[in-house]
């Protein structure tokens, strides 16, 4: 998976930068969901695997299936480098990572908060707050309960991990006991 996603990256980032450009986020984001999910259909996927067919056949295949001719030619010129460089594969990662950045790019951070017990209104709006403070971003916070945890709260915002949770707490003292 994180292989996947080290090679979709460059590609969301060349899609978001255009995108971006063209004042064209929010249509890029729909191109690329429904790309995604034309990929993932597993009739579709077989199809298109198939080694005799050709970039060209691929890339018409996908503008016929998903209805594409219509957009713009970057889109269809998107969906061809991806096809020369056999990496249609990547289109759910390339999606998921080009909505990272357009959340980014809105100054947005998807925070999932996970928690032994049930979190208070108040509680979450407290969290939210500093993690706005800390982030200097608009926090988009999701509520988890997680009882594994035995106390405390883990919070996931992009790459970085928070964990204050009593399993952890609990861990580190193992590990400091059996060394």
């Amino acid at each position: 998976m994180a292989e996947l996603l080290t090679l979709a990256r460059p590609y969301a980032k060349a899609a978001f930068a255009y995108a971006s450009e063209q004042n064209a986020a929010d249509s890029w984001s729909s191109v690329l969901s429904t790309l995604s999910t034309t990929v993932q259909d597993e009739a579709f996927s077989a199809y298109i695997n198939r080694p005799e067919l050709t970039p060209a056949e691929k890339v018409k295949a996908f503008i016929q299936i998903t209805g594409t001719e219509q957009t713009s030619v970057a889109v269809s010129n998107f969906i061809t480098l991806l096809a020369e460089n056999d990496r249609l594969v990547l289109l759910p990662e390339i999606s998921a990572e080009y909505e990272l950045l357009k959340a980014q790019g809105n100054n947005a951070l998807d925070v999932v908060i996970e928690s032994a017990f049930p979190l208070s209104t108040e509680q979450q709006q407290l969290l939210a707050e500093r993690l706005q403070q800390r982030y200097n971003k608009t926090v988009n916070v999701t509520v988890q309960q997680n009882p594994s945890l035995i106390a405390g709260v883990v919070i996931r915002a992009g790459d970085q991990v928070i964990d204050d949770s009593a399993l952890n707490k609990l861990e580190k003292m193992r590990t400091r006991l059996l060394a």
